[in-house]
């Protein structure tokens, strides 16, 4: 994650609200992974929840958190399925976490979700990649190494899915053993209209779509895009679709 640029997300977050004369004091980093926006905005000052279902990774945002001095609340759950009480000022959710959702159902779970959690009037902002950008992605395969790591990563795209596909296998030196690990990661786009619509149902108005880092109206020939949208009135729980996914 050295070269992903959190800092530059985490700074358009805040010109997008500062845009739209929006001051929140709580937020809800919706799929925290291991912290790195969380940080960010813990030390501008806001008091941060950062939300995911991944045990190991919310270890490490916390160790991230007290080495730096740093405070926020961590909250293991599923993005599809979950509620903040008390509802925070504002969502965000960055590095395509959300194309990870494979099903409509999960992306409209995961809307009514955060809406039952956003106060009225809070925004709701959040990066997709586009189809254009997953369809993009060439069938390789590349290898990353260093002193103490070795990892071959295989990217694949299924055009009858309309899901890019990526397999790691990897070997980590720990101490004098190396250590195998295999991933596989999953993603897929669906039309920016198909968002505004479930984002709609949830009870959210959409202000804007850019493109990543810009006010640049995005299409669906843009690669990331970001969503602005604005919680008006509740929507359908996410547990009127299916149980509770724990």
């Amino acid at each position: 994650m050295s070269d992903v640029p959190y800092s530059r997300w985490a700074d358009y977050i805040m010109t997008l609200w500062g845009e739209y004369d929006f001051h929140p004091k709580t937020v809800l980093d919706l799929a925290c992974g291991t912290g790195n926006l969380t940080a960010i905005l813990a030390s501008f000052g806001y008091q941060v929840t950062g939300l995911d279902a991944s045990s190991n990774m919310l270890a490490v945002a916390k160790s991230k958190m007290k080495a730096r001095r740093l405070y926020a609340d961590f909250v293991r759950k599923d993005m599809r399925s979950f509620s903040i009480d008390p509802p925070v000022d504002a969502a965000v959710c960055v590095f395509d976490s959300l194309n990870y959702l494979l099903e409509p159902i999960d992306l409209q779970m995961a809307y009514k979700s955060v809406s039952a959690s956003i106060e009225q009037g809070g925004l709701f902002i959040f990066d997709v990649n586009t189809r254009s950008r997953l369809a993009s992605i060439a069938n390789e395969v590349s290898l990353m190494q260093g002193d103490d790591h070795f990892v071959i990563w295989a990217d694949s795209y299924d055009a009858g899915k309309q899901w890019w596909k990526v397999q790691l296998t990897g070997f980590i030196k720990q101490g004098d053993v190396w250590a195998r690990f295999d991933e596989v990661h999953k993603e897929r786009a669906f039309p920016i209209e198909d968002h505004k619509a479930w984002l709609k149902d949830a009870g959210f108005k959409v202000l804007a779509v850019y493109e990543s880092c810009t006010f640049h109206p995005a299409t669906e020939a843009s690669s990331r895009v970001y969503f602005v949208a604005e919680k008006k009135e509740q929507g359908g729980s996410p547990q009127d679709e299916q149980p509770t996914l724990e």
